[in-house]
């Protein structure tokens, strides 16, 4: 026999209509929707659902045969049922294999400590955030993203100039010292990559950057295993103006670094024309957790590569409260017993 209930939009409580005020109303958190409302909201959750389930793709996992449901960007994955890792070959061929991949280098134990010994610097995180429970979600994923190489012609000339004040006596002296220098020729910058997947948080994953792009090798569907993997869902012309731009930072910094330090640097020519030699799709490694800590969803990241941590981490409130209580009582227990002794 099918049966249906009605949940709160809100907070996914029980919904009870009140006569009195001729509405729905949730008693947990006291919202309220007329019948209308709860209709609209039922559509737009229905499309919402459909459209999932029409990006969803289902597979068998040549181990123990179980069907393997993913999305439509997922390409490596676990079996729900064996647990025995599931490579989606159809979607690592054609435009979708990768020809780059940065292995990762630190297993999951190395991912926790690195993780914890970057968490405990803050005081006054909750103590169920260093659950083993908790820390058991860390997931390891293979993050798509694109990569070109840049060749670049700079033409910079211009002076630094060095200043040196003194004094002797009433007499203040300075000495001002000017430097022209020259730079012309062509830069190689290999490696520029910007993430090429929707979903992810960009923010966190450019946060746990640099990777050392000499660990870079062919790819190889081996490395895979054992991990979740993302194909991408960004083209690679939409990520080119970024690329191109991160590419000319590049370059203008290393000719400035080779131009040496100078109180103050006076160009007069900055000229940098750029081609992109190559693109190349990558893979690039990531530990992921997620924390859930009053109603808010925390999200943390680990370079697979260095072990670069990064994320929001909460706050137990009534643990920092009771700090400065202690605080501020110890203080004044010192000032009262500085006056007892004066006195």
């Amino acid at each position: 026999m099918a049966t249906a209930s009605y949940k709160c939009p809100n907070c996914g409580g029980s919904l009870t209509f009140d006569p009195d005020i001729q509405k729905s109303r949730c008693d947990y958190c006291l919202s309220e929707f007329t019948a209308k409302e709860l209709e609209d909201k039922s559509q737009v959750e229905e499309r919402a659902e459909k459209t999932r389930h029409e990006h969803l793709k289902a597979y068998n996992c040549d181990n123990c045969g179980a069907e393997v449901v993913t999305d439509e960007t997922t390409s490596a994955t676990f079996c729900y049922y064996c647990h025995s890792p599931v490579l989606l070959t159809d979607r690592l061929t054609g435009d979708f294999q990768p020809s780059r991949i940065i292995p990762f280098q630190y297993d999951r134990d190395d991912a926790t400590g690195a993780f914890l010994k970057w968490a405990r610097r803050k005081k006054f995180v909750p103590k169920s955030f260093y659950s083993a429970s908790q820390l058991e979600k860390m997931t390891g994923l293979y993050i798509p993203h694109w990569m070109a190489d840049v060749s670049a012609d700079v033409d910079f000339a211009g002076k630094g100039v060095n200043l040196r004040t003194w004094r002797s006596g009433n007499t203040e002296y300075t000495e001002h010292k000017e430097f022209a220098f020259a730079r012309h020729g062509k830069v190689d910058v290999n490696n520029i990559h910007e993430p090429a997947l929707k979903k992810l948080d960009k923010p966190l994953v450019d946060s746990i950057t640099p990777y050392d792009e000499q660990g870079t090798l062919d790819f190889s569907m081996t490395y895979l295993s054992g991990f979740f993997a993302e194909k991408y869902d960004i083209e690679q012309e939409q990520v080119q103006p970024v690329v191109e731009q991160r590419a000319r930072e590049s370059v203008r910094n290393l000719v400035m670094q080779s131009i040496g330090q100078y109180d103050r640097v006076e160009l007069n020519q900055d000229r940098i024309d750029m081609q992109i030699k190559g693109w190349h799709y990558a893979l690039l490694p990531a530990w992921i957790l997620t924390y859930l800590f009053k109603g808010k969803t925390y999200v943390y990241a680990v370079n697979g590569q260095t072990g670069k941590s990064h994320g929001e981490l909460p706050i137990d409130k009534p643990k920092l409260l009771l700090t400065a209580v202690l605080s501020a009582l110890a203080v004044l227990a010192l000032l009262l017993a500085g006056g007892a002794f004066v006195w």
